[in-house]
Parts: structure tokens; sequence; C-alpha cells
């Protein structure tokens, strides 16, 4: 089931800390397991977590509430001895690492209560030697015995499904029933139908209101069918594209360029319309042909091994609002192994990786208000991906899959700046520290110049220009390398070509051509520095 999605992954990944805790409180592996087993069902008829929820704290709070309903003892240690409610609190303190203040929120207790009940705990267990009890603890969930409990897991909220949809189902049929029954026209039906539909008007309508509706429409009349009506331009609409599952592979990711469009463009590019999608991945690889995966156009040569990939949901253009519309894009980590963009498919931002083949959701589904400005971006070391919407943020860990508001006090000075660059740069590119910006300026005798931006003071803290090529140049910053380069791309004022890409070093302002990269004015570069 679509909606599970990411859930077997999360089970496998919180298991044996969550089972470990219920053995703790227990004693037993058996009612620890059922005790897990409960609070995955809790998660899961939540699933999947908002934005701002940790589904590991849910699962363990949901774990603490369903033993206090039901409280149980197995074995004869000191812990398990004591008291339902402060054998919790010790647990959920000393080894899940909860706060009194947070242990009093889940509990509708004073704090000054749970820190009574935490130190009444710590005297009796060990005379108040914390860090003893602490790796006592910490020893006894090691124990623990952890089978695989995601398919049990997902088996337990497939059946609650489907006995959810068969009590819907019967609800709405006896509803139906009853309002058929009551009103003047299910009376008229009712009687139809039990005289076999002879010579009944109310059977003739049906006909009557179908040929009226397949026939020619009157003259100044709408069509009856919505489907009937051509769309705007009288062109057809582009087809959804299917969500791409990425495969699981070593290959890397050297660049992304625009893909061919299918259909047709919207005539009215209205805000939140997705108008056109799909990339194309250039992959490449160093090991030999014969542990090549299974992908498309793939050449293995003594050097190494090539391959295309075609993503056809990632957005190219979205509609601006005002009938505008905006260019947008993926991004790849630094090394290749990760990509990130926004889905026409579902409408919301999803990351893939590529050597475990992993999908994660880096925002909900998103309304054209939240599409207003957007934008992805990845951390330097691939593991963080901030989504940019109109009035928030939003930072999902790719190893855990939790997702969250960035606090002001944690968006970077490029992230805060980012409406006063966009107003002040046509195109500009945040550094990987996000305190800087790099940005091309038109210059004097017309080639382009580099500007280095502090992005916290908005200050030009270094203006370089760029040499011609034969001509004069025009350029666009596309992005950075590293803490020093920024990739520039130029193309010729007089001849209007695209003359390649260069990495430049914003200490010295020395530039070099980065080899391997298509002229194409869109591209999102991957590994294409180190290959």
């Amino acid at each position: 089931m679509r909606r599970y999605i990411g859930f077997r992954d999360f089970v496998q990944r919180d298991q044996r800390s969550l089972v470990g805790t219920g053995l703790l409180l227990t004693g037993s592996h058996e009612q620890a397991i059922r005790l897990a087993l409960r609070a995955y069902r809790t998660v899961g008829l939540a699933w999947p977590p908002t934005p701002w929820e940790n589904p590991a704290t849910h699962a363990h709070t949901a774990l603490y509430r369903a033993f206090l309903r039901r409280p149980t003892a197995a074995g004869a240690t000191a812990l398990v001895r004591l008291p339902p409610r402060r054998r919790l609190i010790a647990v959920a303190c000393l080894h899940d690492g909860r706060t009194p203040e947070e242990m009093a929120d889940v509990l509708g207790l004073p704090v000054e209560t749970v820190e009574s009940e935490l130190t009444e705990a710590l005297d009796t267990l060990t005379k108040g030697d914390r860090r003893r009890l602490v790796n006592r603890f910490a020893t006894q969930a090691g124990e623990a015995s952890v089978p695989d409990l995601s398919d049990r897991s997902l088996a337990d909220l497939r059946r609650r499904g489907r006995r959810r949809v068969l009590l819907t189902a019967a609800v709405l049929t006896l509803l139906v029933g009853f309002i058929v029954t009551l009103t003047p026209q299910g009376q008229v039906w009712t009687t139809a139908l039990a005289a076999g539909d002879r010579g009944s008007g109310a059977s003739a309508a049906v006909p009557q209101a179908a040929t009226a509706s397949s026939g020619p429409s009157a003259p100044g009349s709408a069509s009856a069918s919505p489907s009937a009506e051509p769309s705007a331009g009288g062109t057809a609409q582009p087809a959804v594209p299917t969500a791409w599952k990425a495969p699981r592979t070593s290959y890397v990711i050297r660049y992304a360029v625009p893909g061919e469009c299918r259909g047709a463009r919207p005539a009215t590019p209205y805000a939140g319309k997705v108008l056109c999608s799909g990339w194309t991945l250039a992959m490449t690889s160093d090991r030999p042909s014969k542990d090549r995966p299974g992908l498309p156009k793939a050449t293995c040569e003594p050097g190494g091994c090539r391959a295309t990939l075609h993503v056809p949901d990632a957005v190219q253009d979205l509609g601006y609002g005002d009938d505008r519309s905006r260019e947008l894009g993926p991004v790849v980590s630094r090394d290749g192994r990760r990509l990130a963009y926004l889905s026409a498919a579902e409408l919301r931002y999803v990351a893939h990786d590529l050597p475990s083949g992993t999908k994660r959701y880096l925002s909900p589904a998103l309304t054209p208000a939240d599409l207003e400005h957007t934008s992805v971006a990845v951390s330097p070391d691939g593991r963080h991906f901030t989504v940019r919407l109109a009035d928030r943020r939003l930072r999902t860990d790719f190893a855990t899959g939790s997702t969250s508001p960035v606090p002001a006090g944690e968006t970077t000075p490029a992230e805060r700046s980012a409406g006063w660059l966009d107003e002040e740069y046509p195109g500009w590119t945040a550094s990987p520290s996000g305190k800087y910006a790099a940005a091309a300026v038109s210059g004097e005798p017309g080639n382009d110049s580099l500007h280095i931006v502090d992005a916290a003071s908005r200050r030009v803290v270094k203006r370089m220009p760029l040499p011609p090529l034969g001509e004069p140049v025009a350029a666009e910053a596309v992005h950075w390398l590293s803490a020093r380069e920024v990739v520039v791309e130029l193309t010729g004022r007089t001849s209007r070509d695209i003359l390649g890409f260069y990495r430049v070093d914003v200490r010295n302002g020395r530039m070099h051509r980065l080899a391997g990269l298509p002229a194409d004015d869109r591209i999102a570069i991957g590994a294409a520095a180190d290959r």
C-alpha cells in the first residue's frame, strides 16, 4: 500500500531500540515484542508522519502508554519490582534519554513528581549511582532477542485497513438505503424497480437524459460533459508521468540535463501547474563491465562504464502565477549517489539513494501557495536535504527519514537573504556553508564578472572579471564545487553559443574548463568534477 511507503524501513531501523525498552519494562522478551507491535500499530495508523514529527519518538511514547494501560512484570529483578510508573520513568529518563519535562508532558504529571519518582528509583536500584544504572540498563537492553517485526506490523495494518474499508462500505450502503426509502425521488425509484421498469416515467427519464447528453448540443448551450471541452488553445493537456523508482546501482550521477517534454504545454500556466517534467541522468562507474547493473544505454570501456537514466516525473517548468512560469531542476549530492527533485506525479519533493534504492519524502503534498518560491538543496555530505517553500523550510535527515521545520535560528545567511538575492541577481547559488552567494553580473566592456556576496551583510566582498574566450562572454553561476570553487557557464555574446562550463577559484580568480559536460543551458552537476 502506497500509504505505508517507508514504514518497513522505519520498523527495521527502530525495532531493536523499542524492544530493548520493552524488555527493561517487563522483564520478558515475549511481552516486550507484544508492546512493540502495539506501538508500531499506533504509529502505522497515523503514517506517514507529519514533517515536524519524529516517528521513533512517537513509537516510544505509544509503548509507554501501552505499558501503563496494562503493566506487566516477569522475573524477580529489582527493576521489575518497582511500581509501574516509577519503573517507566526510570527507563525512559536513564535509558531512552527522555528529560523529566518530557515525561511530565507524556504522563500528565508535575515535573516535580517525575523528578521525585526518578530519585526514588535511583536510590532503590543503585543508591543514587546514576552512571552505574545507565550502564546496567544498556547491558540488559542489549540482550534483547529481536526478530524482524516489519512483516507482522504491516500485516496488522493491512488487516485493519481492510476491516475499515468493509465497515465504511457497510455504513455507506445503509445510509444510501435509508435516504432512498425516505426521499420522494427514492420512493419513485423503488416503485420503478419493483414494477420491473414497465412504463415507468422515472425509468423513461434516464434514457431521455442520456439521449440529450449524447446528441449534439443546442446552439449556444454548454457541452454536457466536461471531458468534451477542449483544453485552452485547442491542445491536449500533458499526461501526468508516473513516479520514478530508482534502480539499485553502484553508478553515480555525473550530471543531469532536461529531457524532452511530452505532450502540449498548458496555454495558461497558473500557479502550481506543472508545465513540463523529465530529466536525464548521465551515469558513470569505475567498475568493470561484468559488474554492470541492468541500466539502459550502458556502454563499458576499459576506463569504466557509462549509462543514462530518464527520470520522467522530475519537474522542469512550473507555473508561477499571473501567467508566468519558472524553471526548476533537481539537485545531486556531491558524490553523485543521491538525487532530489519535485515530483510531478506526487507534487511533493522526493529524494533517492542509488546504492540502496531507498526513497525519502522531503515534504508533504504541496499546494500552489507552497510552490510560489520553492527549491531544494543538499548538504555537502549528501545527508541533509532542505526544501524551501513560500513560508517555511523543511529539513530531512536522509539517514533516519525524519523531516522537521528549520528553526529561524538555524537557517543559513543565504537562506535568510534568499528574497533579497532573488531581487538583486537573476541567478545565484549559495556556498556549501550558506555564508556566501555567487552571482554573475554584467561588466565592462561587455564581459560579465563573478560577484561573491557576503549573504549576512549583503555586501559584495569580491569582484572577479571573467576573461573573454575569443569574444565577450555572458556568465551564469551554476554550482559550488567546494568552499573555494564555483562552476560558471559561459556563453558568447556575439555567437550566442555555449562556450562551456568552467570552475573558478574564488580566492584568485583562476579559471579551468570542466570537461565532459554538454553544452546545455540547464544542468545539475553531481560527481562531474571528480570524473
